[in-house]
């Protein structure tokens, strides 16, 4: 399992423990974000990527302004999801400037490669 990944779970496994001890939190989001189930190329598919990245950034920020009261919401937030999502959506902006730099066809698949 490579590191994306593992975070990727680590993270899913942390919002599913802290919503059984308090799901009034997080109730109200919309998850169903994304359109599409098939993009044209690989650039389409990370540009859609950072929106929904940057989607739960916004909702997570949202949830944080609303629950200034709650100290251990506010440090979950703070040190498990908020820092990951900013490395996220840099990491994801820093592949579609890499993608665009590499052109459509071969270069996109050279990048495929890489990854």
């Amino acid at each position: 399992m490579d590191s994306t990944t593992l975070t990727f779970t680590k993270t899913t496994s942390c919002i599913c423990n802290f919503m059984t001890g308090d799901a009034t939190a997080l109730s109200g989001i919309d998850c169903d974000k994304s359109m599409r189930d098939s993009w044209f190329n690989g650039l389409l598919a990370m540009e859609d990527t950072l929106v929904l990245e940057r989607y739960v950034n916004e909702e997570l920020l949202k949830i944080h302004s609303g629950h200034d009261d709650d100290a251990h919401l506010s440090h979950v937030l703070e040190h498990d999801f908020l820092d990951e999502q900013v490395n996220a959506i840099k990491e994801i902006g820093d592949k579609i400037s890499q993608l665009k730099r590499a052109g459509k066809g071969l270069g996109e698949y050279l990048f495929d490669q890489k990854l």
